[in-house]
């Protein structure tokens, strides 16, 4: 094996940056759940460092990503949804080029393309196979590409940063026997007719044509849920073989797992799907693991955000922060010396819905910049402390904590434009980019009677929709680029 290089007598560490899409924290083991979902993951939680409250603070995957890679906000790195027609701004960097500028071989296994692949010098990308329409076998696929680079990885002598982004749990969920029933009550029927706990899902216009796709004529909630934990245990196995191939080099290699954000599943308006500023969309994991140079079992349990990761990246490496970073550390959690970064978390999304939010250690308030499409009110409360499911809105009979929070959100949002030079918000400037996802098929029943997909002559399986299939309305020209830009300016 290749001998490492060293700056100052510092033995330099590489860097497995790893991101399971769509990972809500509490469908892990490791974050309470009681479902054996995550055995592996679990088992690194508890050689590692644990952050119990870590939050994307920008949501969805676009954004999400930018602000973990670049360790700026939203306002700054100007992604603020999934899309196509606005760049990251102008001098924002990404951790990979900054890693590749001090000796770092940088790569990555990853299909989002865009700026996502600035820094890399080998950027693999990924296409699953398709031609079983019941299955994606999608954590298999990214490991094919990753084993070989992590062993070519291992006999450089620089280094190495790697970004391994893996889909699942992300929709279509479509894991694999024995995953598609892992944990479904055996004598339960899917299909029963008499359970209505799917008649919200399907009656909304937006997704039902999506959910159509990969799960036609599912009525019971239960499965559908089932079938995302199902796409958690198949990752947590497929796990396994990339942590034996970095097993050589442990020593000298720091693994983060986290992910973009998380998933509304039947607790909200939002059905099996990552819009919503609630508690199962913006509470990720993040888990560092390092034995020997980080705490075996140490949790941490205030507020952190994934803007955190990549400043502290940075510091273990021994390089100067020279972007002006907005995260903070996590080495002062990580070694006991505080319990958290933050007393209050600011949020935000713009793809199928516009708002902001506050989290704090008791109240999460949301405020909406647009409509919201399922016709929720304009201002939501909730007391984390007495609801921690966001049932109940509190907006109408709490009107003094209402005021206090969105007088703290106007503020913050003022300073952070002022500080990046804007005078509009980018929310909404740009605004929601989604409308539909899904091709409507008149001949074909949505929701309860329809054929269930096992029995459906299907040539290929439903995929994840690009972001230029979200169907939006504004098909505005950028006449200077030739490009469309998808909803993000407004007629």
């Amino acid at each position: 094996m290749a001998k490492r290089h060293h700056r100052g007598g510092q033995w330099l560490m590489n860097i497995v940056l790893i991101a399971l899409d769509t990972q809500r924290a509490d469908h892990l083991g490791c974050y309470g759940y009681p479902k054996r979902t995550s055995p592996f993951i679990d088992s690194i939680a508890r050689r590692g460092v644990l952050f119990e409250r870590c939050y994307a603070p920008n949501i969805p995957t676009h954004p999400s990503f930018t602000t973990m890679l670049s360790g700026k906000e939203a306002i700054t790195h100007n992604i603020v949804n999934i899309g196509g027609g606005v760049p990251i701004a102008d001098g924002v960097r990404l951790l990979p080029e900054i890693l590749k500028e001090h000796d770092y071989v940088t790569a990555a296994v990853d299909s989002m393309g865009r700026h996502f692949s600035r820094g890399f010098d080998e950027y693999c990308t990924y296409q699953w196979d398709r031609s079983n329409p019941t299955m994606l076998r999608k954590a298999e696929t990214v490991n094919e590409k990753a084993l070989p680079l992590i062993e070519r990885l291992k006999q450089q002598a620089q280094p190495f940063f790697l970004f391994l982004h893996y889909w699942d749990p992300h929709t279509p969920y479509l894991p694999p026997p024995p995953y598609d029933r892992k944990f479904y009550p055996k004598d339960k029927d899917p299909y029963d007719p008499n359970n209505h706990s799917m008649d919200e899902a399907w009656a909304w216009e937006p997704f039902k044509w999506y959910f159509h796709d990969w799960m036609p004529g599912v009525t019971d909630a239960e499965y559908v849920i089932n079938l995302y934990d199902g796409e958690t245990a198949y990752m947590d196995h497929h796990l396994r073989p990339i942590f034996a191939a970095l097993a050589p080099i442990q020593e000298e290699t720091l693994v983060i797992i986290t992910a973009d954000h998380g998933e509304v599943l039947n607790e909200q308006l939002g059905y099996f799907d990552h819009h919503g500023l609630y508690e199962g969309n913006v509470h990720v994991p993040l888990i560092l693991y390092w034995p020997g140079k980080l705490p075996k079992g140490r949790r941490v349990p205030g507020f952190v955000q994934n803007l955190d990761i990549a400043p502290t990246l940075l510091e273990l490496a021994g390089i100067r922060d020279r972007d002006n970073m907005e995260g903070i550390s996590l080495l002062p959690g990580i070694f006991g010396l505080r319990n958290g970064n933050y007393d209050e978390v600011y949020l935000s999304e713009a793809t199928w819905q516009v708002k902001r939010g506050l989290r704090t250690e008791r109240w999460k308030f949301i405020d909406s910049i647009e409509q919201d499409p399922h016709g929720r009110p304009m201002q939501e409360l909730f007391d984390l402390q007495s609801d921690p499911e966001e049932q109940q809105n509190l907006a109408v009979s709490r009107p003094e904590v209402v005021k206090e929070l969105k007088e703290r959100l106007d503020t913050w949002v003022a300073q952070r434009l002022s500080e990046t030079g804007r005078c509009v918000d980018p929310l909404g400037e740009q605004g929601k980019c989604g409308t539909r996802i899904g091709t409507q098929r008149p001949d074909d029943i949505v929701g309860a009677g329809a054929t269930p997909l096992h029995k459906r002559q299907q040539a290929a399986a439903a995929t994840i929709p690009a972001p230029e299939d979200l169907k939006t309305p504004n098909e505005v020209q950028d006449e200077t680029r030739g490009v469309k830009l998808h909803g993000y300016v407004k007629k």
